[in-house]
Protein backbone atom coordinates (compact mmCIF):
# COMPACT_ATOMS: atom_id res chain seq x y z
CA UNK A 1 0.00 0.00 0.00
CA UNK A 2 2.25 2.83 -1.02
CA UNK A 3 1.11 6.69 -1.71
CA UNK A 4 0.97 7.97 -4.70
CA UNK A 5 0.47 11.99 -6.41
CA UNK A 6 -3.40 11.92 -7.90
CA UNK A 7 -6.07 14.60 -8.38
CA UNK A 8 -9.43 15.42 -9.38
CA UNK A 9 -11.12 17.41 -12.11
CA UNK A 10 -13.17 19.63 -10.03
CA UNK A 11 -13.34 22.30 -7.44
CA UNK A 12 -14.75 20.20 -4.61
CA UNK A 13 -12.49 18.74 -1.95
CA UNK A 14 -12.65 14.73 -1.88
CA UNK A 15 -12.94 13.20 0.96
CA UNK A 16 -10.23 12.21 3.09
CA UNK A 17 -11.55 8.38 3.10
CA UNK A 18 -13.92 7.24 0.14
CA UNK A 19 -15.49 3.95 0.49
CA UNK A 20 -18.41 4.29 -1.60
CA UNK A 21 -16.53 5.02 -5.19
CA UNK A 22 -15.42 1.49 -5.54
CA UNK A 23 -16.97 -2.05 -4.94
CA UNK A 24 -13.27 -3.45 -4.32
CA UNK A 25 -10.99 -0.56 -2.81
CA UNK A 26 -10.73 2.36 0.13
CA UNK A 27 -9.33 5.20 -1.29
CA UNK A 28 -7.42 7.08 1.94
CA UNK A 29 -6.26 10.90 1.21
CA UNK A 30 -4.01 13.26 2.40
CA UNK A 31 -1.91 16.04 1.67
CA UNK A 32 -4.73 18.33 -0.28
CA UNK A 33 -3.79 21.38 -2.75
CA UNK A 34 -5.63 23.54 -4.48
CA UNK A 35 -4.46 23.93 -7.85
CA UNK A 36 -5.60 27.25 -9.57
CA UNK A 37 -6.51 27.85 -12.61
CA UNK A 38 -4.05 27.73 -15.01
CA UNK A 39 -3.29 27.90 -18.88
CA UNK A 40 -0.51 25.75 -20.70
CA UNK A 41 0.16 25.61 -24.21
CA UNK A 42 -2.92 27.85 -25.05
CA UNK A 43 -5.09 25.08 -22.79
CA UNK A 44 -6.88 26.30 -19.70
CA UNK A 45 -6.29 23.74 -16.88
CA UNK A 46 -9.61 24.30 -14.47
CA UNK A 47 -8.95 24.50 -10.90
CA UNK A 48 -8.54 21.48 -8.98
CA UNK A 49 -7.50 18.93 -6.00
CA UNK A 50 -3.58 16.93 -6.18
CA UNK A 51 -3.67 15.18 -2.94
CA UNK A 52 -1.35 11.75 -2.34
CA UNK A 53 -3.67 8.71 -2.05
CA UNK A 54 -3.21 5.25 -1.32
CA UNK A 55 -5.68 2.42 -2.49
CA UNK A 56 -6.79 -0.30 0.17
CA UNK A 57 -8.76 -3.34 -0.55
CA UNK A 58 -12.22 -3.11 1.14
CA UNK A 59 -11.28 -6.80 3.17
CA UNK A 60 -8.53 -5.20 5.00
CA UNK A 61 -9.30 -1.41 5.13
CA UNK A 62 -10.90 -2.14 8.72
CA UNK A 63 -7.68 -3.80 10.47
CA UNK A 64 -5.63 -0.62 8.83
CA UNK A 65 -8.20 1.75 10.24
CA UNK A 66 -7.89 0.28 13.46
CA UNK A 67 -3.97 0.38 13.19
CA UNK A 68 -3.84 3.74 12.32
CA UNK A 69 -6.27 5.03 15.32
CA UNK A 70 -3.89 3.09 17.51
CA UNK A 71 -0.56 4.95 16.18
CA UNK A 72 -2.53 8.37 16.07
CA UNK A 73 -3.29 7.63 19.85
CA UNK A 74 0.25 6.16 20.60
CA UNK A 75 1.64 10.00 19.21
CA UNK A 76 -0.70 11.73 20.99
CA UNK A 77 -0.81 10.60 24.14
CA UNK A 78 3.63 10.42 23.82
CA UNK A 79 2.92 14.17 22.01
CA UNK A 80 5.06 12.51 19.18
CA UNK A 81 4.34 14.48 15.54
CA UNK A 82 3.47 12.24 12.94
CA UNK A 83 3.38 14.97 10.26
CA UNK A 84 7.31 15.50 10.37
Amino acid sequence: MEWYRSSNSNSVKPADVDDTSSKVYVYVRKDFELIPETEENDQVIPEHWEYMEKKISKEIYPEYAQNRADIDYIAFMTDVDLEV
